[in-house]
């Protein structure tokens, strides 16, 4: 193989690892742009939930219920699995 050949085939495999690379830092922008999207609309289905509970009292009960629902679980399922495992 000549010199030439070398410097060819150099030239070859490096243009296609600069487009590899285009591709994933392309695919990596995309994907950075969605989690900043995705970001956005958490903050606003926060906001939307806060507004939801000061104007609908039937939304704030039920939160509220199920706040307590969640909050009994804790302090009851791990005290019927220890009854179950030890009995």
């Amino acid at each position: 193989m000549s010199g030439m050949d070398v410097r060819v085939a150099a030239k070859t495999e490096q243009q296609m690892l600069d487009k590899r690379y285009a591709e994933a830092r392309a695919d990596i922008e995309r994907n950075r742009l969605i989690e900043n999207g995705q970001s956005g609309a958490l903050l606003f289905a926060a906001m939307a939930y806060g507004d939801a509970l000061e104007e609908n009292t039937l939304f704030k009960t039920a939160s509220h219920l199920a706040k307590l629902f969640c909050i009994a679980a804790a302090f009851i399922i791990p005290n019927l699995l220890v009854i179950h495992v030890l009995l």
